[in-house]
């Protein structure tokens, strides 16, 4: 998705040094990253120029929708400062249970003739009224030559959510050039570029993202609305924890096999997040039988949990690791942020800034 200005052209995600800022509104912090991105010897120079969080009381950002407009304005600003960040125009990551993603063969039209048509396309496909959605199309490799079609995702999220993030946004003196779906961040930062076909998985506080690829186009796109703040409530109530403790006992203990009482919540409370990985992988399986599912990559705060990654390689039958974000940065400059589930979490942010050279 992209915001647009004038005759549709679109506005440059550069800012007037060159540098690119990626910024992803999460359920606990407002991160952002800043990068240049440059080619050498005929391959990506991906620089970072600083990157950090500032964290958000709870309730401020709810699934993906700003609540708390103020609370995250303020957040904003006091990053800016606190990181230095230079540069106010930024892409904007989006995260929303409600987003659709779906393969789409059109005709080759100019922009403005698909823009016309693509509502006509996408209301025997989105649940939504089209007048609640924004709606965009990605088009992927060239139109075949014989048919004239083109093949590409459209992209459909609810407005509500976009606009709101984008008024959060702009209160605090940046300027939104560019608004993207966060898992196609993840995408971008933790992606294998030596399997073919990959699942990428975000674990957030309160959302997880699912991405499978296929030589890096996404196939399937789903936003679960769980994460691992269900994991540390559980462990709040049952064993009568406070969130602090309850966060330090969650990482201490993981999916082990102990058997104690933390280990036995974690365990049933990490099942239905599990069980609709399992269903999203097996309905991409059960679709693409000439594409075997090569890998699993994680990301995001909760993929630091203890045993997580074992347990989905188990259940899953392929390699699955914890991937860190800075992978495909060769240069760094500045204050990149700590190590850690912190560090994970970052991913999104860069893969957003990395887009602008999509």
């Amino acid at each position: 998705m992209r915001r647009r200005r004038g005759d549709n052209a679109m506005t440059n995600p550069e800012n007037g040094n060159g540098r690119v800022i990626g910024l992803d509104l999460g359920a606990t912090s407002v991160r952002a990253t800043s990068l240049t991105l440059d080619t050498r010897d005929g391959r990506p120079l991906v620089t970072t120029h600083g990157a950090g969080s500032v964290p958000l009381p709870p309730g401020a950002i709810q699934n993906g929708l700003v609540t708390e407009q103020g609370v995250v304005t303020d957040a904003l600003k006091r990053l800016w400062s606190a990181k230095g960040l230079s540069g106010k125009r930024v892409i904007l990551g989006v995260a929303n249970p409600q987003v659709v993603v779906r393969p789409l063969e059109i005709p080759n039209l100019t922009a403005q003739q698909r823009a016309k048509a693509l509502p006509f396309q996408a209301r025997e496909i989105i649940a939504l009224p089209l007048d609640e959605v924004i709606l965009d199309y990605v088009q992927v490799g060239e139109p075949d030559p014989e048919t004239g079609m083109v093949s590409g995702l459209l992209i459909a999220t609810p407005r509500r959510p976009v606009l709101a993030a984008v008024e959060a946004v702009e209160r605090a003196g940046l300027k939104v050039v560019r608004v993207d779906l966060s898992s196609f961040g993840a995408l971008r930062a933790i992606a294998d570029e030596h399997l073919a076909v990959q699942a990428v998985i975000d674990f957030g506080a309160h959302l997880t993202s699912i991405v499978i690829h296929n030589q890096g186009v996404p196939q399937l796109v789903r936003t679960l609305a769980r994460g691992g703040q269900e994991l540390t409530d559980l462990l709040s109530e049952r064993l009568r924890l406070s969130d602090d403790e309850a966060e330090i006992v969650k990482y201490e203990t993981g999916l082990s096999d102990y058997g104690d009482a933390a280990a036995d919540t974690l365990q049933a409370g990490i099942r239905p997040l599990l069980a609709e990985i399992r269903s999203s992988i097996n309905y991409f399986r059960a679709s693409n039988d000439n594409a075997p599912l090569e890998g699993i990559s994680l990301t995001g705060g909760g993929a630091a949990l203890p045993g997580l990654a074992a347990t989905l390689a188990r259940q899953h039958g392929v390699p699955t690791d914890v991937v860190g974000p800075m992978q495909r940065i060769r240069e760094r400059q500045g204050d990149i942020g700590s190590a850690g589930p912190n560090q994970n979490a970052s991913a999104v942010s860069i893969g957003l800034a990395m887009g602008a050279a999509a």
